[in-house]
């Protein structure tokens, strides 16, 4: 099968199903797979899907094995997610499982939006301080939502640093930011907040 997916690979840019429209931005609808210029960096996807059924999206290496797993829900989805965190390896394509429309735009980790002191929002995002942090932090965290929940730290290079949050459904708590961070990673199904002290 790795095989089979390394030789799709080398050929079309992605399936007649999908499009790029702009530089870093892929359209299509259903099931597609979508090269895209290989990177070893810590980078972001933001992504949208409508439709009813399974969606997911994995990050393939050159290889076609898969690595990072960016969305996995059933029905519409919009967010922004984080891959190449782990490892640096290389990321040739997109993989995406979908019945409905669907956009990507794959982004520097640098271009996750800002974060001061409080962040708001729904669903998987990134957010980003404007240097890493030092000396004692607390986060104070919220979600409202009745799927995985999870928040990571991620070092000033965008690597992995340390998992904050790992529940499922509602949260309510405090936690200590590791100093040296400068991003924070949210997997969520609902309404999360995060505030910083």
């Amino acid at each position: 099968m790795a095989a089979l997916i390394g030789a799709f690979l080398v050929q079309a840019p992605a399936t007649a199903h999908s499009t790029s429209s702009s530089a870093g931005t892929y359209r299509g609808e259903g099931d597609s797979l979508v090269r895209i210029p290989v990177t070893t960096k810590p980078s972001l996807v933001k992504i949208t899907h409508q439709g009813e059924g399974h969606f997911a999206v994995w990050t393939l290496k050159p290889s076609g094995d898969k690595q990072d797993l960016v969305a996995n829900t059933v029905g519409d989805h919009k967010g922004t997610s984080a891959f190449n965190t782990r490892s640096g390896g290389k990321v040739r394509a997109l993989s995406v499982t979908a019945d409905g429309v669907w956009t990507l735009q794959v982004l520097p980790i640098t271009s996750a939006r800002s974060w001061a002191v409080n962040a708001k929002g729904a669903g998987a995002d990134v957010i980003r301080l404007a240097k890493p942090s030092t000396g004692l932090r607390r986060l104070t965290i919220r979600h409202s939502g009745e799927g995985h929940f999870a928040v990571w730290a991620l070092s000033n290079d965008g690597r992995l640093k340390h998992l904050l949050v790992n529940k499922v459904g509602d949260y309510r708590g405090s936690v200590a930011l590791p100093p040296g961070s400068r991003y924070a990673t949210i997997t969520a199904d609902g309404a999360w907040s995060i505030t910083r002290k």
